[in-house]
């Protein structure tokens, strides 16, 4: 069979399909994943066969490019706010509209080229990023089977629609029209590494698999290979917040609760970028910076981490078994803070909480050492840890969509 995996962006719409792909070829199916080209690097990376089509995608498209920040600087949104777009203001429906739209603009730049490889290829099936429209046109416009891989978000984010389920925003509908098909009704084959107690209902079909991380090649550093000797955390703030300001270092609460923590006696790894790792300089003893090392391979040794609530982190946190304290600025971010607060396994603070808060580093500081002392985290972080384990394995779920297709 052949299978045409695709997505928008990199890495972190990539890697969550990759143990898919990956279960496909081992299963003796052609696999191919296409994608801009400033995201063909990370393919290859993960021993997968990329395609490059439309071009690279700008991190603020002109569509929406003066709110997208805002985006990532919200107030907290209501609890469970997916199951209830009809009650969000106009200013957060604003919000979703130009979402879809910045989506609709990259999608229309990829389909020609997306479209063009798929008539080549003739694809059996194809596996898109939820986020990726240009993958759900494409399977609309040929006929063929599609698969929407979630990156883990307790809720299938289905923002292009104006309900679960109900009808298409104009310019998602829009973009279907421009090239002669129907948009879908937003109710198809969702493929979901999230464990189901943590999950918002959806008329969407859900086929479970487990969580198995993979973050991007590196290699395991010889101070891994060594049980820690104090409690291990790890701090990171995810790659999207430098690609809109280049010289940002990690925010100051998350630095102060670094030298504090170290100061307590805790180790502190601080999970950064390249760039970041330069602004950030020498950290003092108990603190220990690094890039290019995968969360899956670091986790594991950690008593807790600190991040914004991105799907990627929070997925590997999840299937490692590590308390998390969740920063999120994004409605899906305090989306997926809220659900893992609410099953013990984290704490959570809406990230502008914090903007004006004298004390932030020691709140910050208080609650990462509630993770590591209380034993009431590390048991519901277990407990979803083997739910995940309990779900099939993604070699069940080609089972699964190979049969999807026939």
């Amino acid at each position: 069979m052949r299978v045409l995996f695709t997505t928008w962006a990199s890495p972190s719409h990539l890697f969550p399909m990759v143990p898919l792909a990956w279960a496909f070829q081992a299963a003796g199916h052609e696999v191919r994943v296409a994608v801009p080209p400033n995201c063909t690097a990370h393919v290859s990376g993960a021993g997968l066969t990329p395609v490059a089509v439309g071009p690279a995608p700008e991190v603020a498209p002109a569509v929406g490019s003066g709110r997208i920040k805002v985006w990532h600087a919200q107030k907290p949104w209501p609890a469970d706010w997916p199951l209830h777009l009809d009650q969000l203001d106009e200013d957060r429906i604003a919000l979703l509209d130009m979402l879809t739209d910045r989506q609709c603009a990259v999608a229309e730049k990829m389909v020609p080229d997306l479209l063009a490889y798929a008539r080549h290829f003739k694809p059996d099936l194809i596996v898109r990023d939820a986020g990726t429209y240009a993958g759900a046109v494409v399977a609309e416009v040929l006929g063929i089977p599609l698969a929407s891989h979630q990156w883990g978000s307790p809720a299938v984010l289905d923002c292009e629609h104006t309900s679960p389920g109900g009808p298409a925003r104009p310019g998602y509908r829009a973009l279907f029209e421009r090239f002669g098909a129907e948009p879908d009704a937003g109710t198809g084959v969702f493929v979901d590494p999230c464990p189901p107690s943590l999950r918002l209902p959806t008329p969407a079909t859900r086929l479970n698999t487990r969580i198995v991380s993979y973050n991007g090649p590196g290699e395991l550093p010889d101070w891994l290979r060594e049980e820690p000797t104090a409690p291990r955390v790890c701090i990171t703030w995810g790659v999207t917040a430098g690609k809109f300001d280049p010289k940002s270092a990690l925010p100051a609460p998350l630095q102060q609760a670094a030298h504090s923590l170290a100061a307590a006696g805790l180790e502190v790894v601080l999970a950064v970028t390249a760039a970041q790792r330069e602004l950030i300089g020498e950290q003092p003893a108990g603190i220990r910076a690094v890039s290019m090392l995968p969360l899956n391979l670091l986790l594991p040794s950690c008593s807790a981490i600190v991040h914004q609530g991105g799907g990627g982190t929070a997925t590997t946190a999840t299937g490692a078994g590590v308390p998390q304290l969740v920063l999120s600025p994004r409605p899906e971010q305090m989306l997926t803070g809220d659900r893992l607060a609410r099953a013990g396994a984290a704490r959570h603070i809406p990230f502008n909480e914090l903007a004006d808060d004298e004390a932030a580093g020691q709140r910050v500081h208080k609650d990462v050492l509630g993770l590591v002392e209380d034993p009431a985290h590390r048991a519901a972080a277990l407990r979803l840890r083997e739910e995940s384990l309990a779900q099939p394995s993604p070699a069940e779920v080609v089972e699964q969509l190979v049969d999807l297709t026939r």
